[in-house]
């Protein structure tokens, strides 16, 4: 058994401490944030898990790493004491007439980074018969089978209760470059010890961990949940856009999670106009019953990106560092963190190591 300090409660930091706890080791988690994770960009995030539809605009890599993630989620999840909400229906792409141009494109890239097995072309019957309120609107989509979305408030709040109970879980103060000295004075003024008493110490604080990974960038993203007793789509759905990659993700409770925008900013103030505006045309436009949805919430927050958009664990003279995961975190979180817990094992993670972690 080993003892583990975790700095920063996001997404990466509740899974690592998580998993850390699953192997049998002891766990301290240092935070600014609260333990509710509101402050967190994945408390925010519409949670998908999209291997296939992300790679088509990025890397084959991210389809390598995601398909990983994509086969731990469902494992991970029935280790909870309560279960969370796994849509597991797969992603459905759809174009309005005036943009079959951009989905003439998305479907040419498709079959060109993607195997012929990862997505399948439906007519309209075919699309009447896997989501029938989706087939009043377009006569065609795109169905990528193996990707799924978490419902990512029910999973904070699990992991928020499994960890304040097993872990020494404190809320700091925001906390700046993380250097053997400034680890010390932590572990005294909130731990009661030295940092001597931890194996390893794990930095997941993602934007708050600028001054240790000089290229971190923030990106802005913009979210809108809505609750719509009159929809019943129980896949994730993307819609062709001029402007933005715009994403559906369903919940619970005829809820749906909204978003689309990708800025590249610090700008943690409330969405816009502009992108309050068209993320609602756009929801409009899938199926009328949202013109009778009610705005739960309007968000937004920023993800922590690297220049290749790509997570990475960086070894350090105190421990590691793991953060990069820009829009991914649900995506790649599982099989990076995975890969974490296997290094500190002492085994070799599935990733080459010059493919994605400076090790």
């Amino acid at each position: 058994m080993n003892r583990y300090l975790i700095i920063g409660s996001g997404l990466i930091g509740r899974l690592t401490a998580w998993r850390l706890l699953q192997a049998g080791h002891q766990v301290a988690l240092l935070s600014k944030d609260d333990k509710q994770g509101s402050d967190s960009a994945g408390y925010v995030a519409a949670s998908m898990v999209a291997p296939a539809t992300e790679a088509i605009s990025a890397e084959p890599m991210v389809k390598t790493v995601g398909l990983r993630s994509y086969a731990l989620w469902p494992q991970w999840l029935k280790e909870l004491t309560e279960p969370v909400y796994y849509q597991n229906e797969g992603t459905l792409v759809v174009a309005h007439a005036g943009d079959q141009a951009d989905m003439a494109r998305f479907q040419r890239r498709a079959s060109h980074v993607l195997d012929a097995s990862d997505f399948q072309l439906l007519d309209q019957q075919a699309l009447q018969e896997r989501e029938p309120e989706l087939a009043d609107n377009f006569s065609q989509a795109m169905w990528f089978e193996q990707e799924s979305c978490i419902d990512n408030r029910q999973l904070y709040r699990q992991l928020s209760a499994m960890l304040d109970e097993h872990c020494d879980w404190v809320q700091t103060e925001a906390i700046g470059e993380l250097n053997p000295a400034e680890i010390d004075r932590l572990c005294q003024q909130y731990l009661n010890c030295n940092a001597e008493h931890f194996d390893a110490v794990i930095d997941c604080r993602g934007n708050g961990g600028k001054e240790n990974l000089t290229k971190l960038r923030s990106v802005r993203g913009e979210v809108i949940r809505v609750q719509a007793p009159e929809v019943n789509f129980k896949h994730a759905i993307r819609l062709m856009h001029p402007r933005y990659p715009f994403y559906l993700a369903p919940r619970p409770n005829n809820e749906y999670v909204l978003g689309a925008t990708v800025i590249e900013s610090d700008d943690r103030s409330p969405i816009t106009v502009r992108s309050g505006l068209e993320l609602m045309s756009a929801l409009y436009s899938l199926h009328k019953g949202f013109a009778e949805a009610r705005i739960m919430e309007m968000t937004a927050h920023c993800r922590p990106g690297l220049p290749d958009n790509m997570p990475t664990i960086k070894r350090t003279d105190w421990g590691y560092i793991i953060n990069g995961f820009y829009r991914h975190g649900y995506l790649f979180g599982p099989a990076v963190v995975e890969d974490l817990t296997q290094l500190l094992a002492g085994r070799q993670a599935q990733v080459h190591f010059g493919e994605l972690y400076d090790i």
